[in-house]
């Protein structure tokens, strides 16, 4: 790997790419670092606290249209995003902020929070703030779309900057949840991803509703359905997820999941099963995946007999998978052939 360019850190289809002071001069890593990681969390002022060259690392992913990140810094800084900055970028993004080691001190709306390794907070990149960086710091974050996460009836106003216990409760949820997808980015489906991002940003919802006492915690069981959705999303073109994978990933047995399931009114085999039917009728009729035989996308999606496949999507849509991409093989031709085209 080529140090300091920005570059894919595994395959290319796990869609993490990283960005690193390794190998930069000295003198340039500053402004290194400004410019490339401007792309994820908008464009930031760096003020290094001592005579000693910036060093840092971030690895960075999108999940359908959240932005997730691991930063590991090393050295002390402040990093302030000015008003002239939040004014220009016309992203609206309130960040999670997760740390999981060293300290830092965020400063937003008057309001100064420290946070320590197992705390978290919540503020809005569309104001002014700053972080001070003491020492060596790693954390993880995640930027979610301002109108999705707080909707109608949530205010961001005396929840940004609150310093939030990751270990305990509906935080200790949310901890688990954001590390845990970030861990799984390599084996979550495209055709997943809004499932993925619908859940972490719920579920922080549903954290930042109870720290303000707007809302009562939900139950044990809705947050334990929340996570089992999740593992499944995750995981829906492994032909051998299983209930016993599940309830292993879960910490729990396999009677307490289905218990847990029942509020859904469908068993977990069953909601896997229309999660992935789903997902296929998707791709064939998707332009984009007109190449693609029938079969190939049947297995992509965790079946493992075409013609158990073609069963259920009879009994789920009322036509073969076959006759439904015959109904719609001229318009999914015009639309590839504009694809091929545009990549000319």
């Amino acid at each position: 790997m080529s140090a300091g360019a920005t570059s894919a850190l595994r395959t290319a289809e796990t869609r993490v790419k990283l960005v690193s002071t390794d190998g930069i001069k000295p003198s340039n890593r500053r402004d290194f670092w400004e410019a490339n990681t401007a792309p994820v969390f908008g464009r930031l002022d760096v003020e290094l606290e001592s005579t000693r060259p910036f060093l840092g690392s971030l690895e960075h992913t999108t999940v359908a249209d959240l932005i997730f990140s691991r930063l590991r810094a090393h050295v002390p800084h402040r990093v302030v995003r000015t008003t002239s900055w939040a004014r220009q970028d016309g992203r609206a993004f309130v960040k999670a902020v997760l740390l999981t080691g060293g300290s830092s001190v965020l400063e937003q709306d008057g309001r100064t929070t420290t946070l320590r390794a197992g705390e978290w907070t919540v503020y809005d990149t569309a104001k002014p703030y700053s972080v001070t960086i003491p020492r060596r710091v790693e954390m993880l974050s995640v930027l979610m779309p301002r109108e999705k996460l707080l909707g109608r009836t949530l205010d961001l106003e005396g929840l940004a900057g609150r310093r939030l216990s990751g270990d305990r409760g509906l935080g200790k949820l949310i901890w688990g949840l954001i590390s845990n997808a970030f861990d799984e980015i390599p084996d979550i489906q495209n055709g997943s991803s809004d499932d993925v991002a619908g859940i972490v940003i719920q579920m922080t919802r549903l954290a930042l509703l109870d720290s303000s006492g707007a809302h009562s915690a939900p139950d044990a069981k809705a947050a334990l359905r929340d996570r089992i959705k999740l593992y499944i999303a995750s995981h829906l073109s492994d032909p051998d997820l299983s209930l016993k994978k599940i309830a292993t990933a879960a910490g729990c047995t396999k009677r307490y999941l289905h218990m847990v399931f029942q509020a859904e009114g469908i068993s977990i085999s069953d909601y896997m099963r229309r999660q992935r039917l789903e997902h296929c009728r998707k791709d064939l009729l998707n332009p984009a995946c007109a190449h693609r035989s029938i079969t190939d996308i049947a297995y992509s999606w965790g079946f493992n007999s075409s013609n158990h496949f073609s069963r259920c999507f009879k009994q789920s849509f009322g036509a073969s998978p076959r006759h439904l991409r015959a109904e719609f093989a001229p318009w999914l031709a015009e639309e590839s052939w504009k694809l091929r085209s545009a990549r000319r």
